[in-house]
């Protein structure tokens, strides 16, 4: 997408993401030079800049992109406060990713995917299906499988504490734990058994839920995602039932059991695998489908909203 040695990257959202994965992801690479950053903190950006004096800070997107050039800006933001910079970037031809999920709600979703450049610029940070595990777990749990049973757990916010509350808050977040971690669950799904058909979902609460439980079917074989974000370990393993014995992608010890009793481990951080191969695609050392496309971060998200649907009608049955 650039000729020019060194890409100029920019952020917007300065929290804990932004500070965990895309930065450090940038800082490791020689082709990735970051610019510019902004947060609706003013002053946690300039503090978070403090030792990197080259590098504009602001609160002002468009001054953001005006006065740093980049070639490519990741979005960092709460989920209702994703499409504006998003929308942003792609109107200045700048590539952009922007994390998961795609918006806060599936009408602000379709409105990003919309955009003429988002098939070309746009890419979203759902980091399994890149995992360099996930091949050979595809090999051997595509063909004869009975049963999927995926178990993604986490301390959640006394872990991660995100720099502002807006985890608990609906409008802000548009969900609870099945929004904010189902995505990464039914990408890396979809990515070996296509597009699902949601069953049923029961959610502990009927706006910001901790935990969830989603029983989906692909081609007949049945599937139950359980998502607990109010734990006390953490757990992401994906257990694919054959003929043969179950097979486990454990994604926390980064590491594929097959049930043949053979064990694979990977050096990968998982969940820096969307970001590094979102910035070897715009690098030009990767080709374009090495990223996570708008139109498929919002065929999983639109998996999500009939989940949800799905626990609406049956807290409305049961009420």
């Amino acid at each position: 997408m650039t000729g020019r040695e060194r890409l100029r990257f920019a952020a917007v959202g300065c929290g804990r993401v932004f500070q965990r994965y895309h930065l450090p992801c940038a800082d490791a690479r020689d082709d990735i030079e970051l610019v510019g950053v902004v947060d609706s903190d003013a002053e946690r950006a300039g503090a978070l800049m403090a030792d990197r004096p080259g590098v504009w800070t602001g609160t002002d997107v468009d001054r953001l992109i005006r006065e740093t050039r980049p070639d490519v800006i990741s979005v960092c933001t709460p989920n209702d406060a994703h499409a504006g910079p998003v929308l942003a970037a792609l109107d200045a031809g700048i590539a952009v990713l922007c994390e998961k999920p795609l918006a806060a709600t599936v009408e602000e979703a379709r409105r990003m995917v919309a955009h003429p450049a988002a098939g070309k610029l746009l890419g979203v940070n759902m980091p399994f299906r890149f995992h360099e595990l996930m091949k050979p777990f595809a090999d051997a749990a595509r063909s004869g499988a009975q049963r999927i049973d995926v178990s993604f757990v986490t301390p959640g916010n006394r872990v991660w504490r995100a720099c502002t509350p807006w985890y608990g808050d609906a409008r802000r977040a548009g969900g609870g734990a099945l929004l904010d971690l189902g995505p990464h669950a039914v990408d890396l799904l979809m990515t070996v058994f296509g597009r699902p058909d949601v069953e049923g979902c029961e959610v502990d609460s009927p706006e910001v839920e901790e935990r969830a439980e989603v029983h989906l079917s692909f081609q007949g074989v049945p599937a139950t995602l359980r998502i607990d974000r109010a734990a006390r370990r953490m757990e992401t393993m994906v257990t694919v039932t054959t003929a043969d014995g179950p097979h486990v992608l454990d994604l926390r010890r980064n590491e594929l059991r097959l049930a043949d009793g053979t064990v694979t481990e990977a050096a990968q951080r998982p969940e820096l695998a969307a970001i590094s191969a979102f910035f070897d695609v715009v690098t030009g050392t990767a080709a374009a489908s090495g990223m996570v496309s708008a139109a498929d971060a919002l065929e999983v998200q639109l998996v999500v909203e009939s989940a949800y649907a799905r626990a609406r009608g049956a807290a409305a049955a049961g009420g």
